[in-house]
């Protein structure tokens, strides 16, 4: 790190914390008292802080980590008598959560670059480390994430929610005692229930993939063509099938799920014991849905259980829709023929492609499947007009076509996530500007018969196939449970994916026939130049998120602020749009 990126990092967090708490004030200026479900928190967590314990309310649905949260805080104030807590206080002790994230951010950024940089083999979620600018920056970016920057002004789980499940994250890539990875989850599980699926089946995926000895391509699963032979292969080493991401076709992620069961079971000891913590959360999150009736813990009639696999189709434009400026040359390389696009910023990736006809027939037919039987819509949905969510509903219940129409749309969306997570390469413009100059540099410096400019070709980079596995698993078990669909239940799932995003690289291997149409050195000398500003100085889309999320914010803030409006039913209460 240098001197300059060391005294970057404090102001990175300061202007973190200086724009949380300017959302913070201009909310509490505008919006004193509860505003929606902040009636029904404050209300209970002033209950907890005057020690009213066997008080609950029956509209609340969530654990009450957070009211437990505000209650610590509170014990000061009260041991010094400093007067009666009010609605500014509580949204207080939800802003410290807040200003907490950039550090557990940082340390879980710079955990997964050190494990790349160790080049653990081992690991089945190793990302190719950004510079140390580039992660402090991503840091900042994901505070800004519309959908968690909107609670910091308010009294809402979110936000510690989000917080106590990437504490959990670092614990396991800390390698922490399992105990507390154990105790991490507990407590995750007291601000939401769902969070007990994440840290029990995504970490604990995680975790069995990382305890299972990965094969090499080139040795124990060289030539592997069939599922057959790729199992044979997995029982005969124990050994399991994970390819990078960016060299990753569809049947990949078959072999690789079923590479990994195999291999499992093939050392069974191994695999199983790193999973103690998690499969105890797991049945200890089961036990209370038995025990419960349900997943929430109150106001059940309106939070009954269902299969919503439509879930899994509004995460991907999510996701799009708030990351475009990570995304959107994953999207222009997938949606333009290649021959359309200009070499040097043609993307290098199995995943960069459209995908073959028998891939995606197959996966649009189920996605059709899913909205014409099991789109599900919350009467909540749309009979709240404060939501967003109602808008987008109006539109895709406009018409009985709108909802197919639509799919097309997520399959692209969930093409361009996943390729991100592998971390694409683009092909670098030449140190050799001219075909001219390339040849009579190489008379001089490298023998005649080779025909290649190159330097030692770049390893894969990015996520690997079981991570993908895993994260689909792990958001697919956390939201199909709900037929309520809010932004808020996408922040999660979010998270994890954008963490371990891999950066796009330069290429260093070109071929000298390769690059027939740039025959002088000042076209390769202002690809170079521009190439240098868009990845290898400072990735450019970091910029382009900030901005982003900036708009956003700065967009549904005022909107929230300013554009009031009152129910004929309820004259003189100003209702107010958020997320």
């Amino acid at each position: 790190m240098t001197p300059n990126e060391a005294a970057l990092r404090p102001f990175a967090y300061a202007l973190v914390i200086l724009l949380a708490a300017h959302w913070f004030s201009l909310v509490q200026e505008t919006v004193p008292e509860p505003y929606l479900d902040e009636v029904f928190h404050v209300r209970q967590a002033k209950n907890y802080v005057q020690g009213k314990w066997n008080i609950w309310d029956p509209k609340i649905t969530t654990p009450p980590g957070l009211y437990l949260w505000s209650y610590l805080i509170a014990l000061p104030q009260q041991a010094f008598e400093f007067g009666p807590i009010q609605t500014t206080f509580f949204r207080v002790t939800n802003l410290g959560g807040a200003l907490l994230l950039p550090w557990v951010l940082r340390n879980i950024l710079f955990s997964l670059a050190k494990i790349d940089d160790k080049n653990e083999s081992s690991n089945a979620n190793s990302v190719v480390s950004w510079s140390t600018a580039e992660l402090v920056h991503a840091a900042v970016n994901i505070c800004l994430f519309p959908p968690l920057f909107f609670f910091y002004g308010l009294y809402y789980t979110d936000v510690l929610s989000a917080f106590t499940v990437l504490v959990a994250y670092r614990c396991y890539l800390e390698n922490e005692h399992k105990l507390w990875i154990f105790l991490s989850g507990v407590i995750s599980l007291l601000f939401r229930q769902t969070n007990s699926l994440w840290v029990s089946v995504f970490l604990g995926g995680l975790a069995f993939c990382r305890s299972i000895r990965k094969g090499r391509p080139d040795v124990e699963f060289s030539n592997q063509s069939t599922f057959r032979e790729t199992l044979q292969a997995s029982w005969n080493h124990a050994l399991a099938y994970d390819p990078p991401i960016s060299e990753a076709r569809f049947e990949d992620y078959i072999n690789s799920g079923l590479s990994f069961a195999v291999a499992g079971a093939a050392d069974l000891s191994t695999a199983l014991w790193p999973l103690t913590p998690y499969l105890i959360l797991l049945y200890s999150f089961a036990l209370f849905v038995y025990l419960n009736g349900g997943i929430v813990l109150g106001d059940k009639e309106n939070h009954v259980v269902s299969i919503h696999l439509a879930q899994m189709l509004y995460v991907w434009p999510s996701f799009v829709f708030f990351s475009l400026p990570l995304l959107y040359p994953y999207i222009v390389n997938i949606a333009i023929p290649s021959t359309l696009l200009p070499e040097a910023s043609r993307i290098s990736s199995a995943c960069s492609r459209w995908p073959r006809a028998f891939v995606a027939i197959p996966i649009l037919a189920v996605m059709i499947a899913i909205a014409h039987y099991n789109t599900l819509v919350h009467p909540f949905t749309l009979a709240d007009n404060r939501h967003y969510t109602f808008y987008v509903f109006r539109i895709l219940l406009r018409h009985s076509a709108v909802k197919y129409l639509a799919v097309p749309i997520y399959f692209l969306c969930a093409w361009a996530a996943i390729a991100a997570l592998g971390g694409q390469q683009v092909k670098k413009a030449p140190s050799q500007a001219s075909p001219q100059h390339s040849a009579s540099s190489k008379k001089t410096t490298r023998n005649t018969d080779t025909n290649k400019v190159q330097s030692p070709p770049l390893p894969p980079s990015g996520s690997r196939a079981s991570f993908v596995l895993v994260w689909l698993l792990a958001t697919t078990v956390s939201l199909v449970s709900t037929p309520l669909v809010e932004p808020r239940y996408f922040i999660v799932p979010w998270l994890m994916w954008r963490l371990n995003i891999a950066p796009i690289r330069l290429n260093n291997t070109i071929s000298a026939g390769s690059t027939p149409s740039i025959s002088n050195d000042s076209d390769w000398q202002g690809i170079e130049t521009v190439q240098g500003i868009l990845y290898k100085w400072h990735d450019h889309r970091l910029w382009l998120e900030t901005v982003w999320f900036l708009l956003i914010n700065a967009v549904t803030g005022y909107i929230f602020l300013n554009w009031g409006f009152e129910w004929p039913q309820e004259p003189g209460k100003v209702q107010r749009f958020m997320w």
